[in-house]
């Protein structure tokens, strides 16, 4: 469930950015660099997401070319980290329920150091598209009744794990 499922080239000339977050500060938030290499081990390819806490970056892991990853790397400001306890309880879970499997991992944590102190890094699992852009793809951009019982299957399993097993209840949105 989760891969990398294309390569896509963006003309380095066009100008993607999105920080319009309300209350948007860059110096809160770390300069990751294009090319910037993690842990001696992940090599920034491009960002793929930004919040109010965080920026996250798809990444290569160089200790396996063909993996990549996505990290998340905190903002300065972020004082209270739930997710990362929240990821370890669920990574430590030793079960056979099937709705575990459905949930991206966590790979790794690290801090990295910045000048007002420190930043959480997380490594993900990158995640294949959205279901916004595969509807992109498919005949009439509608969804047949398959794929929406299939990928409601999919979460629903996920979330009777977070309830059931990890007694984590899950409050944002998909």
């Amino acid at each position: 469930m989760a891969h990398l499922a294309t390569h896509v080239s963006i003309d380095p000339s066009r100008v993607i950015e999105g920080e319009k977050v309300r209350g948007y500060k860059a110096e809160h938030y770390y300069p990751v660099h294009i090319g910037e290499v993690f842990q001696d081990r992940y090599s920034v390819i491009s960002k793929i997401g930004y919040g109010s806490a965080s920026t996250v970056w798809l990444c290569r892991d160089l200790r396996n070319e063909r993996n990549y990853v996505a990290l998340k790397v905190y903002t300065s400001r972020s004082k209270v980290h739930r997710e990362l306890p929240i990821y370890t309880h669920i990574n430590a879970i030793k079960t056979d329920h099937e709705g575990q499997k459905n949930l991206r991992k966590l790979l790794e944590s690290f801090e990295i150091d910045v000048p007002h102190g420190k930043n959480i890094c997380l490594v993900h699992e990158v995640l294949s598209m959205s279901m916004e852009d595969f509807r992109r793809y498919l005949p009439n951009r509608e969804f047949s009744a398959e794929i929406i019982r299939e990928t409601f299957g999919y979460v629903l399993r996920a979330l009777n794990f977070l309830r059931k097993e990890a007694h984590v209840v899950h409050t944002g949105l998909l």
